[in-house]
């Protein structure tokens, strides 16, 4: 946390400007009363502040603690536990949730409130030094009580990412762990495709119709390249690469291959054997297409 010499540095606020404003503590001591006054009803006037003031008592009472805080701005001392002070008070209206838009357009009506005090009151030759130390210490009051509407978003920003953040982590295990029981189910079922191929093959050896059952093996032999294609690409996608479209249309097009290669010894509906084709052409088509789109 910046501490008040630091502050006061950055504003370049000085001794002899402290001891100015300490100087104007019995002018504007006599304006307290009214102070506290005048800004209570400009509270009241607001539909977004008058909700913190329902009763006579807690008006009467806020109205002494701006009196007390416009008294401080001329106390001379500005050193940590002023500093403190103003943090806290940020920190009350941050708790009641203040819109900080409503502490800046207030800081407007003190320093006007301000000046004409000077104006009447100051004698000509002191009032431009004693408006620039006062125009110093409001601005620093300012910053002081709207960073703890900064901090407040900071926080609540930093909660929410940490949330989010972790939720994220939940979300990518969760997602890893569904890929590594989607890659061994893959793996069974390979094993159980392979199991196909090999009783294909055997019985094509007993078989009477030897073509009928080569055919068969080459269809088991093509959902075994189909397997390997699945289990390469998610293999790759655990590595953390992108999959790839074609890798589903070419599992599709194995599909309806091993379709044709079936149909084509079967005395089955032309039409059909015929509409099997045009599909597999069609899916050949986006094939192409697809590929040329991801190398393009």
């Amino acid at each position: 946390m910046i501490t008040a010499k630091k502050i006061k540095d950055h504003y370049q606020f000085t001794p002899a400007e402290e001891k100015i404003l300490g100087d104007l503590r019995p002018v504007m001591k006599n304006h307290r009363d009214r102070f506290g006054q005048e800004m209570m009803e400009y509270f009241m006037s607001q539909e977004m502040m008058a909700e913190f003031f329902p009763t006579e008592e807690k008006q009467k009472h806020h109205a002494m603690t701006f009196g007390g805080w416009f008294m401080r701005l001329f106390g001379g001392t500005y050193d940590e536990p002023y500093f403190q002070n103003l943090r806290k008070v940020g920190r009350v209206h941050v708790d009641i949730s203040l819109d900080g838009h409503l502490v800046n357009a207030t800081m407007t009506l003190v320093r006007q409130f301000i000046a004409q005090i000077v104006e009447q009151d100051l004698p000509p030759e002191d009032r431009d030094r004693a408006l620039t130390a006062i125009t110093k210490i409001l601005d620093i009051n300012l910053d002081v009580l709207t960073s703890s509407y900064r901090q407040a978003e900071l926080k609540k920003y930093f909660l929410h990412a940490r949330a989010e953040t972790a939720l994220i982590n939940l979300l990518e295990r969760f997602t890893h762990g569904l890929n590594l029981v989607l890659g061994l189910a893959l793996a069974v079922v390979s094993l159980g495709v392979i199991w196909l191929f090999v009783h294909d093959v055997m019985t094509a050896f007993s078989s009477p119709r030897l073509e009928t059952s080569v055919v068969a093996a080459l269809g088991s032999l093509l959902i075994i390249w189909m397997m390997i294609e699945l289990l390469s690409t998610e293999v790759q996608h655990l590595r953390g690469k992108k999959i790839s479209i074609n890798v589903f249309i070419g599992i599709v097009i194995v599909a309806f291959i091993r379709k044709v290669l079936i149909g084509s010894l079967q005395h089955g509906n032309l039409t059909e054997y015929g509409m099997r084709i045009g599909t597999l052409f069609i899916l050949a088509v986006v094939y192409w297409l697809v590929t040329r789109a991801e190398r393009s």
